[in-house]
């Protein structure tokens, strides 16, 4: 069976093709599906070109569009067990490589929208476990929260175990294989909190924190965001959130039918009026990890508001560290990603 390996294709996904003399001709044939349905039996894409020069006889090749062309994030559905992930929002990628129309490789990739900095350098590994480790706070008492995503290619044995917060208790259970999602609070410990390890072959992966936290006053805002790995993570803004609606329009002078005009006809006359809604919300104090959170979701291309889509206003914020303040709390501003008054034909 293929095994097919994780990649994050946005950034660029390099395909190299080594040549032996100038004239050759490097092709990439690609091959793209979601899951369930087979790979196509002719290329999705061919891309090639001849080696030019004998100073650099590799040829490459960047596949990441064609991938990000079957990959799409439409919402987070919460869940309370492990759960297939979307199969849109992922895709299963063939490679084959040729020089002069003889096969030289064939590799398997499992494509997801997410990407390196570029400190880490060209084909980026982020591992299998879509979040960063750290502390997160989620709501009190809820059954459904965020889920960590993960990537099982067959070839190992995934496990994961919750640790109450409260009692010590532990849940662990085997994971099943391909892109799935677990949830950040197991149902037997809500109202409790829990340590999340996930243990790849029995050797410790990752670890996470959920605690739970209680906020009486203000109504808290579930922020639902494609992160890094191209997978959804949840952060809540717990503090107060301030909306604002903004009117807009086109004016027109008119002119009157008349030379005796209605005095009640309007001169001055506004078209196509519409809305913008915004809304500013505010961490909370929150640990000095939430920065990286922070500029994941300045870079992310999909935001959802208590499940409605919404842009960045938010354009710049202060990467906070204890040594500098005490407590860290992140406000950022969101607009809604549609005008208020419907007029979509």
């Amino acid at each position: 069976m293929s095994v097919y390996n994780p990649i994050f294709v946005r950034s660029p996904r390099i395909i190299n093709v080594l040549g032996t003399t100038v004239g050759d001709v490097a092709t990439c044939e690609i091959y793209i599906t979601n899951l369930g349905t087979p790979l196509p039996s002719t290329p999705t894409y061919t891309l090639s070109k001849p080696i030019p020069t004998a100073n650099n006889l590799t040829m490459h090749f960047d596949i990441s569009p064609y991938c990000r062309e079957f990959i799409d994030h439409l919402k987070y559905d919460a869940v309370d067990d492990m759960t297939v992930a979307d199969d849109n929002e992922w895709c299963l990628v063939k490679v084959v490589t040729y020089i002069n129309k003889v096969a030289l490789n064939t590799t398997y990739y499992a494509a997801f929208d997410g990407f390196g900095y570029y400190t880490q350098g060209y084909n980026p590994d982020l591992g299998e476990v879509f979040l960063d480790e750290g502390t997160y706070y989620v709501e009190q008492n809820q059954l459904l929260h965020g889920g960590i995503f993960y990537y099982g290619d067959g070839n190992a044995l995934w496990d994961v175990e919750y640790e109450s917060l409260a009692s010590g208790l532990t849940t662990t259970y085997n994971l099943d294989d391909n892109y799935n999602y677990v949830p950040y609070i197991h149902d037997n410990y809500v109202g409790e909190g829990n340590i999340v390890r996930f243990y790849k072959d029995t050797v410790l992966y990752k670890t996470f924190r959920f605690e739970e936290v209680c906020e009486p006053k203000y109504t808290p805002l579930k922020c639902d965001f494609v992160n890094k790995y191209g997978s959804w993570q949840r952060i809540i803004f717990f503090k107060a959130s301030r909306q604002n609606f903004e009117a807009n329009g086109t004016e027109f002078h008119l002119m009157p039918d008349s030379i005796n005009y209605s005095i009640y006809e309007n001169r001055k006359q506004t078209f196509n009026r519409n809305a913008i809604r915004s809304i500013k919300a505010n961490t909370g104090f929150v640990p000095e990890s939430y920065k990286d959170v922070m500029k994941q979701l300045l870079l992310s291309e999909k935001i959802m508001i208590d499940d409605e889509p919404v842009k960045l206003r938010t354009q710049s914020v202060e990467l906070q560290e204890h040594i500098t303040k005490k407590l860290i709390n992140y406000e950022l501003e969101f607009e809604y990603s549609h005008e208020q008054r419907n007029y979509v034909i």
